[in-house]
């Protein structure tokens, strides 16, 4: 299977597609595809890379992917048992100008924001119960479900992923070349990795690698490996293995404590304990 362009299948029954995944992990190559995706985690753990950011995902959470936005979804280790819905359609897939239509006004702009990609905070519940009737229900009342699902996540509140989008859409071998970088990187984050061998990985100099790097995320890859470092850091921070910060710092490729502060709050802007008592406060909240 082509790695990119991904090609999302196709019936002539339907112009919303549904797609269930379930396993021990979600499809983990980067890829993109035309259509918006629309995913609610039902089970999982892990970081979701979109462009040039990085975000961790649990169960419940709901995320609006930009069409032609590179993306993977990256099991954690350990986190047992993974299961997502997703939806996809595009802007055409009930016709050109659908949803410039008067009657479409109220949700066209948030077809237009999906493009740097969206996180749902609030209305969870009810836009997971409409996926779950959406993925079950068919042609017509799909049709109502889908439109009343948009509806919700307009009004809802949300977060924007990405902070840049590249203009076009990447080549297969552009796509091949940072599939390789992403996925060696998220698997061996917590390893020393040096410029050299990482661009030795894509046959490319490391000058040229910095450049075509940069040019694709708009950052350059140790930022982005140290984004990642931070996300595997938070994920452990929260876990229920209560992991002392120092070896929670070591297992996100940190070679000191001080190092792993210093870099923690300048990404989060809070140090690695001010984030677990956040975490930990926001928990509780939500279990009173």
């Amino acid at each position: 299977m082509k790695v990119l362009p991904f090609k999302i299948p196709k019936t002539i029954d339907y112009s919303i597609i549904v797609q269930i995944d379930k396993g021990l992990s979600f499809y983990k190559l980067l890829h993109q595809h035309e259509e918006i995706q629309l995913s609610y985690i039902v089970s999982g753990q892990g970081t979701l890379v979109l462009s040039n950011s990085l975000h961790n995902y649990a169960s419940g959470d709901v995320f609006m992917i930009g069409g032609n936005m590179p993306h993977l979804f990256k099991s954690a280790k350990g986190a047992g048992y993974s299961h997502m819905i997703s939806i996809f359609f595009t802007k055409d897939s009930f016709g050109t100008g659908f949803f410039n239509i008067p009657e479409m006004n109220e949700i066209s702009g948030l077809i237009t924001t999906t493009a740097n990609g969206l996180q749902l905070k609030s209305d969870l519940e009810t836009v997971q119960s409409l996926i779950h009737r959406l993925s079950k229900a068919s042609k017509f009342d799909r049709l109502l479900l889908f439109l009343k699902l948009l509806q919700k996540i307009n009004n809802a509140k949300k977060s924007t992923l990405a902070d840049f989008v590249s203009v076009k859409a990447l080549s297969f071998s552009e796509g091949q070349r940072l599939q390789r970088v992403f996925d060696y990187a998220v698997t061996n984050f917590e390893k020393e990795i040096s410029l050299k061998l990482i661009s030795d990985l894509v046959h490319m100099t490391p000058p040229a690698f910095c450049r075509f790097f940069k040019q694709h995320t708009n950052k350059t890859f140790f930022e982005f490996l140290i984004e990642l470092r931070i996300s595997n850091a938070c994920q452990l921070l929260t876990s229920s293995a209560k992991l002392p910060i120092v070896e929670i710092s070591e297992k996100s490729g940190f070679s000191s404590i001080s190092n792993f502060n210093r870099k923690f709050k300048k990404v989060k802007n809070m140090t690695p304990s001010a984030y677990k008592r956040r975490m930990e406060t926001h928990s509780n909240y939500l279990l009173v």
